[in-house]
């Protein structure tokens, strides 16, 4: 598509009204209204693949040998650092839950939703890959903070960094890694600590009710954010906006 208002939005109203199957795809060179977790819009100017994909929660189902909805997020951000590390020259890494950051700055945004239609459920995964991004007119805040792919090419090669190759690493990525998981339940928690941002970062976690302060320690069997605090006590982190504050 050219323009749509937001590729998760777009998904859920076909899917809701019966147009497509799941799973399904939709991709679009435009957004007009993407959003991000909470109130925070999603910044998507030209050079960034835009992408959702939707399939069924029966299909994260941890008796059938799959991943759960729980640890959805953390699939779908290893899918991406994985498929980014052969093109850059520093490993990618992803921040609990999923965002993904090379040399400690931010190039995907992932946002998952949750719905249902009828009495079938299903999840809504929306990326944002910078691929080819001129980041000198974005929010000042992006600025710092973001990277695009072009600038850690690991052959210095940007012509290698289009949307439409990432999306294909991406597919195959995901897919891989779904088998993985499908034949060993464990990898992802096995695994985490050589993809894991935030290990042994001083954090704070915003919560609803509270918030918390103290040493990233990992992720639990469930997904869980592991947090140790300054006196020794342990935390399970299973939802919260977390910053690093080191």
């Amino acid at each position: 598509m050219d323009r749509v208002d937001s590729t998760n939005r777009y998904l859920d109203r076909q899917i809701k009204s019966g147009q497509i199957p799941l799973p399904c795809i939709a991709i679009a060179d435009e957004q007009t209204s993407g959003v991000g977790r909470g109130a925070n819009r999603w910044f998507s100017p030209p050079g960034c693949l835009m992408f959702s994909i939707a399939i069924e929660h029966s299909r994260l189902d941890p008796h059938r040998n799959a991943p759960s909805v729980a640890m959805l997020p953390l699939l779908v951000g290893l899918a991406v650092a994985r498929a980014l590390k052969p093109r850059v020259r520093s490993q990618p890494k992803v921040k609990w839950p999923n965002d993904v950051y090379i040399e400690d700055r931010k190039v995907c945004g992932i946002l998952i939703e949750s719905n249902t239609a009828g009495s079938m459920g299903y999840a809504i995964i929306g990326i944002g890959i910078n691929c080819k991004v001129d980041l000198d007119h974005a929010p000042w805040e992006v600025r710092q903070n973001a990277v695009s792919l072009h600038e850690v090419m690991a052959n210095g090669d940007s012509e290698e960094a289009t949307c439409e190759s990432v999306l294909v690493a991406f597919m195959q990525s995901w897919l891989e890694l779904g088998s993985l998981c499908e034949t060993q339940p464990d990898w992802i928690e096995r695994n985490w600590p050589d993809w894991d941002w935030l290990v042994d970062r001083q954090i704070q976690v915003q919560q609803p009710s509270r918030t918390l302060f103290g040493k990233a320690d990992g992720i639990g069997p469930d997904g869980s954010l592991r947090l140790i605090d300054s006196d020794a006590n342990r935390h399970t982190i299973l939802s919260g906006s977390v910053r690093v504050i080191d």
